[in-house]
C-alpha cells in the first residue's frame, strides 16, 4: 500500500527479505568469510609457485629496492607482477589491492614457505631410507662469504632396490675440529629421526680432522656405531695417491710441470687468451681452406687451456687434451712472448715413496673390507663370486647385521642363489651391485634370497666416486654468490635442497603446505 517509499512498503521488502534465508546475515558473513579464505590461498599458492620456481632455478629472490615506486622491485615481486598479467582474477586481489597483513609477499613469508618446502624434500628423502641403513658423506668448504660450511648427503637403498645419494642438509660450523662436526651432523639426523645406530658407512676427504684414528670425526662416530665403516673418498683418495706418485717419478712430474708452466703462462692474461683464439681462428680458416679439417655443427670450436687439479685426475687429461687441440696456437703465442718464460726446479724421489704415499691411503682394514665385498660383484657372469669370502664379510664387518645362525643360513642362500642368477638371462649382463640390487627386486629373487639381499644393500652404503658433493658445492656457488653474500645459513640449506633435489619438490602439493602454512598460527589472515 502506498508509495514505494513508503512505511508499508519497506516493511513488505524487509519481511519478504527475512523469509529469504540465504540472505540472513550470518549466512552473508558465512559467504563473505568463504570468499576472502579462498582469496587468501589464491594469493599464498602465487606466492609458493614463484618462491619454488625462484628456488629450483637458484635465483636470487629479493630486490635492492621493493617499493611501489621502483622500477625494478626485485626478482620475486616482478615474477607476481607478470603471473597477474593477463589475469584479472589474480590481479584484482594481489599487492597493494590487499590488506598489507594478506599480501604474502614479504621476505619473511617467504622463508616460511621456502623452508616448509625443503623440509618435505628432507622427509621424503627419510620416508625412502624408512629406519633402514645409510651413510654419510661429509664435506667442508668456505661459502663466498668466507663462512665454514659443512654439506651432507646421504647414500642409501630404497626398498625397491635402487640406490640413491641425495643432498640433505649444509649448515655453518664455528670451526671444524672433529667434535663440532660431529655435533652439527647428530642435530640434523636427530632433527628427522635419523638413528645412529644405522649407520653403516663413512665418507670423508683425507683431512686429519676427519679421517684421525684416535680424534677424527670417523673415530667419534665409530664409538657410538661400531660397524659405521669409514672409507676415504674412493675417487679423491685414490686421485690423491696417483697425484703423489706421479710426482715422484722424474719424466712424469717434469712433463706436467712444463704444462702447466704452458698453462699459466697462455691463460693467465685476457690479452693472450685473445691472442690464443685469433691464432686459432686463423689457424681453422687455414685448415677448412686446404680440406684439412672438415666443417659442421660444434666440429671446429674455439677452446683454451684448463689446469689440472689436485683431486681430479682426470682433469690432467683435459689438460693435455685441451693442449693438443691447440697446440700449434698455443706455440704461437709462447713464441711471441720472448721473455715470457718460467723455469721449474726439477726434483724426483726414490720410488719407494710410491708404496708409502699407497699404504697412507689404503689401510689395511678398508682394503680386505673392499677385497671381500668384490666377491659380490656381479660382472663378467659373476667371476668374483666366492661363498667363503661372502660369508666372513658378514660376519666379520657387519656382526650387528647378521647373527651367527644368519651367517649359517646365508651360506646356504648363496649356494642357491649362485646356481639360480648365473643361469638367469635377466642377470648376465649385470655389471655393477646398484644394478643387481634393482634386478633382485624387479625380478622378486630378493624373496627367495633375503640375506644376500641384505648383505648387498649393506654394501652399497659404502662411500663410492660420487658426484653428489660436488653438484652441492656447485650449487651453493649458485645459490650464494658476491651479490647474495649475506644469505644465512638456514635460508641457504633450504634454497639448495630444493635446487638439488627438483623431482621431489614437483610432487610436493601446494594446497598441504598451505594447511601447513597455516597452521604455524603466525598470521591474523584466514587461510581455512
Amino acid at each position: 500500500m502506498g508509495l514505494q517509499s513508503s512505511p508499508h512498503t519497506k516493511c513488505a521488502m524487509l519481511y519478504g527479505n527475512f523469509k529469504k534465508s540465504a540472505q540472513h546475515i550470518d549466512k552473508m558473513l558465512n559467504a563473505q568469510s568463504k570468499e576472502e579464505v579462498l582469496n587468501n590461498r589464491m594469493r599464498l599458492k602465487a606466492t609458493i609457485e614463484i618462491v619454488r620456481l625462484l628456488a629450483l632455478q637458484g635465483i636470487g629472490f629479493r630486490g635492492h629496492d621493493e617499493s611501489s615506486s621502483s622500477l625494478n622491485r626485485g626478482n620475486f615481486i616482478e615474477v607476481l607482477k607478470c603471473k597477474a598479467e593477463g589475469n584479472d582474477e589474480l590481479s584484482s586481489f594481489i599487492l597493494n589491492n590487499v590488506p598489507q597483513n594478506a599480501q604474502y609477499i614479504a621476505p619473511s613469508i617467504q622463508k616460511e614457505v621456502i623452508h616448509i618446502l625443503a623440509n618435505r624434500v628432507r622427509k621424503m628423502i627419510c620416508d625412502e631410507i624408512a629406519g633402514g641403513k645409510y651413510c654419510i658423506l661429509v664435506d667442508e668448504t668456505q661459502d663466498e662469504s668466507n663462512t665454514e660450511q659443512l654439506a651432507l648427503v646421504l647414500r642409501y637403498v630404497k626398498h625397491d632396490g635402487l640406490l640413491m645419494e641425495c643432498f640433505f642438509a649444509i649448515v655453518g660450523v664455528e670451526n671444524t675440529s672433529a667434535v663440532t662436526l660431529k655435533d652439527a651432523i647428530c642435530v640434523i639426523l636427530g632433527r628427522f629421526d635419523l638413528s645412529i645406530q644405522n649407520l653403516r658407512g663413512q665418507g670423508y676427504d683425507g683431512a686429519s680432522n676427519m679421517r684421525g684414528e684416535w680424534n677424527g670425526l670417523q673415530a667419534l662416530f665409530l664409538k657410538d656405531c661400531p660397524f659405521a665403516y669409514y672409507v676415504h673418498y674412493f675417487a679423491h683418495r685414490l686421485q690423491l695417491a696417483l697425484v703423489a706418485a706421479a710426482k715422484d717419478e722424474t719424466n712424469i712430474w717434469q712433463f706436467f710441470s712444463h704444462l702447466t708452466c704452458i698453462v699459466n703462462l697462455v691463460a693467465s692474461s685476457p690479452n693472450r687468451l685473445a691472442e690464443l683464439k685469433y691464432f686459432q681462428r686463423d689457424e681453422i680458416a687455414c685448415m677448412l681452406s686446404t680440406c684439412e679439417r672438415e666443417s659442421g655443427k660444434r666440429a671446429n670450436q674455439i677452446g683454451t687451456l684448463h689446469r689440472a687439479g689436485a683431486t681430479r685426475w682426470s682433469s690432467h687429461y683435459d689438460s693435455v687434451k685441451d693442449l693438443i687441440d691447440v697446440y700449434n696456437a698455443s706455440c704461437r703465442v709462447v713464441e711471441s712472448l720472448r721473455n715470457g718464460g718460467q723455469s721449474q726446479q726439477i726434483r724426483g724421489q726414490a720410488s719407494d715413496l710410491q708404496l708409502i704415499e699407497l699404504e697412507h691411503r689404503f689401510n689395511n682394514a678398508v682394503v680386505e673390507l673392499l677385497t671381500l665385498s668384490s666377491a659380490l660383484d656381479p660382472s663378467d657372469s659373476f667371476k668374483s663370486f666366492n661363498v667363503e669370502k661372502i660369508c666372513n664379510l658378514a660376519e666379520k664387518f657387519y656382526p650387528w647385521d647378521f647373527t651367527s645362525q644368519d651367517v649359517k643360513t646365508l651360506k646356504f642362500q648363496l649356494m642357491h642363489y649362485q646356481l639360480d642368477v648365473s643361469s638367469d638371462l635377466e642377470f648376465q649382463n649385470i655389471s655393477s651391485l646398484t644394478d643387481l640390487s634393482r634386478e633382485l627386486v624387479v625380478s622378486k629373487k630378493f624373496a627367495y634370497y633375503p640375506l644376500v639381499d641384505r648383505l648387498i644393500r649393506l654394501v652399497l652404503t659404502l662411500p663410492v666416486p660420487t658426484t653428489t658433493m660436488e653438484r652441492a658445492f656447485s650449487g651453493m656457488k649458485r645459490v650464494k654468490t658476491s651479490t647474495r653474500s649475506r644469505i644465512g645459513d638456514k635460508f641457504l640449506a633450504d634454497c639448495m635442497t630444493i635446487n638439488l633435489k627438483r623431482e621431489f619438490v614437483w610432487k610436493i602439493d601446494l594446497e598441504s603446505v598451505i594447511d601447513e602454512f597455516e597452521s604455524l598460527k603466525t598470521r591474523r589472515a584466514q587461510l581455512r
